[in-house]
Order: structure tokens, then C-alpha cells, then sequence
């Protein structure tokens, strides 16, 4: 009976310090983008990391805190999507920046986007560029796909190892 009690102040202990510890990150939290799914499996794995580190118990505790740090940086990746800066840096350095120009369509009352390149001059370079583009954007999904590869592949091997 008394242990029941105690594990019932103990629950709200540690259940109100989890709703003032996780607010933030569920007040800012929305259905619609992966991002938000990244940033709870980031914070989650954030407060894994420091109950590990300064209290972990078990022999390999600290190397559980490293392989967790190494998803929260590769979740921190996805959450800042780096992926297109890194892709398409030099293709902006060949091409030059794009210019966006809405122009009157055909259809009255209708606009077209024209997207234009300062070194795109011909023909043969607007081909070009468009199979630049294309493997910019392959390029792009790749290193994305990378990391989400290593960080799923981490946590299918470890998750299971990481708690105290």
C-alpha cells in the first residue's frame, strides 16, 4: 500500500516535470512536416543522452551517449535541410544565381514562371544547365537519403542499449 503511494507522488513528480521539460517542443510542435518528427526524436534523444552521461550505469554508457549524439546531429542535418546549399553550390557558381520572373501566359489573367541564369546564354546552354539541375537535385535527395539511412540504421542497432 505504501509503495503504491509512493509510486503515485513519484508518477506526478516526475510527470509534471516531463510536461514543463517537454512544452516548448510540443507547443511549437505540427502535423504537417516531417521537421516536427525530427525535432521530438531530436529532443528525446537529447535528454537520453544527458541521463547517460550522468548517470549511466551500465559498462558502455558513454559509448551509448556517443552513438546518440551522432542521430542527434544527423537529425539536427534533416531539421536545418543543408542538403540543397551542399548540392547546388556549384551549379550557382557555373550558372549563376536564378532570377524568378512571372510573365503573361497565353491564357488572359494567367502568369507563367520564367526562371532565367545571368550564364545562360544559348541554346545549348539552357541544355546544359537543365541536366545540371537535374543532377543537383539527385544530388540533393542523395545526401539526404544518406543521412537518413545512417541515422535509422544507428537506431535500429542501438536503440535497444540505450537506457540506464
Amino acid at each position: 500500500m505504501i509503495e503504491n503511494i509512493r509510486d503515485f507522488f513519484r508518477n506526478i513528480k516526475y510527470g509534471i516535470e516531463n510536461l514543463i521539460i517537454w512544452f516548448p517542443v510540443i507547443w511549437k510542435d505540427r502535423n504537417w512536416d516531417q521537421v516536427y518528427i525530427y525535432e521530438i526524436f531530436k529532443y528525446k534523444l537529447e535528454q537520453t543522452e544527458k541521463l547517460l552521461r550522468k548517470y549511466g550505469h551500465h559498462v558502455n554508457a558513454d559509448h551509448d551517449a556517443d552513438n546518440i549524439k551522432i542521430c542527434v546531429t544527423l537529425l539536427d542535418r534533416l531539421i536545418k535541410d543543408i542538403y540543397y546549399d551542399q548540392a547546388f553550390n556549384k551549379y550557382h557558381e557555373k550558372w549563376g544565381e536564378s532570377k524568378f520572373d512571372f510573365i503573361n501566359a497565353d491564357q488572359p489573367n494567367m502568369k507563367k514562371l520564367q526562371i532565367t541564369h545571368e550564364n545562360v546564354n544559348t541554346e545549348e546552354d539552357m541544355k546544359a544547365e537543365r541536366k545540371d539541375f537535374k543532377q543537383c537535385c539527385d544530388h540533393e535527395d542523395y545526401l539526404r537519403k544518406q543521412d537518413l539511412d545512417l541515422l535509422f540504421k544507428m537506431m535500429r542497432k542501438h536503440i535497444q542499449t540505450w537506457w540506464d
